[in-house]
């Protein structure tokens, strides 16, 4: 989501670039838009009833945050990993998440832990609505603050900005059930990670938690199925 949504009231209509957005990453997650699928404007303004420069603002922002790509001659696609990208893009995304874990204050400020359990609760509402882009906007803000303990602004950011980049990923473990499942309640365990100042059962958390949406997506396009 662009950063102008985050300022908007509950009482303001979303902006139509981020309603086109949002569109584009349900389709995603439904499986209906595939890595390497072209993104045609003029489809994409038929699907969501949006104007051309709407659509074009929204491709370019998807592109800035790394889920689209624009290979040349072939206008703009959902990103596609082969193995050893996603082992790559994992790999850095542990070490992310283990300095995070390393430089956090724990246990944090009462109003701190409140924010997270708030957003742990947010997220199982969603999961249990069945709403996805609900599921994965909330989602992304449980790790923002979850991450945000750190204290460091650019940590914090590298790590949003790797979780945008994972999202053709991490999108397949969306609707699926076992995993949303398990990731509720590796979300409540982070909590109490936190809560309890255990900062080793955090760690483990904060990379075994990554396992499941990634083996999803190597089972669906990687014929040799998951690797190590």
């Amino acid at each position: 989501m662009s950063e102008r949504s985050l300022a908007m009231s509950a009482d303001d209509a979303p902006h139509p670039v981020d309603v086109v957005i949002a569109a584009i990453e349900t389709d995603v997650i439904r499986g209906r838009i595939l890595p390497r699928m072209r993104l045609i404007e003029d489809h994409l303004m038929e699907d969501y009833g949006a104007k051309r420069h709407v659509v074009r603002a929204a491709l370019t922002e998807l592109e800035r945050l790394g889920v689209v790509i624009k290979p040349r001659h072939r206008g703009a696609e959902i990103r596609r990993f082969d193995a050893a990208e996603l082992k790559q893009l994992y790999d850095m995304r542990a070490v992310l998440h283990r300095a995070a874990v390393a430089a956090m204050p724990l246990p944090p400020s009462a109003e701190a832990l409140s924010g997270l359990e708030a957003a742990r609760a947010s997220h199982e509402s969603a999961c249990a609505e069945g709403d996805l882009i609900a599921i994965h906007r909330s989602n992304m803000t449980f790790h923002r603050l979850l991450y945000g303990l750190c204290e460091n602004q650019y940590l914090a950011e590298s790590i949003r900005l790797h979780d945008w980049l994972s999202f053709p990923a991490r999108a397949y473990g969306v609707a699926d059930e076992q995993a949303l499942r398990i990731a509720c309640d590796e979300h409540g365990e982070m909590v109490e990670a936190v809560r309890r100042a255990d900062r080793a059962a955090l760690e483990d958390l904060s990379v075994r938690h990554m396992a499941n949406a990634r083996r999803i997506y190597e089972t669906k396009f990687f014929a040799r199925g998951p690797r190590a």
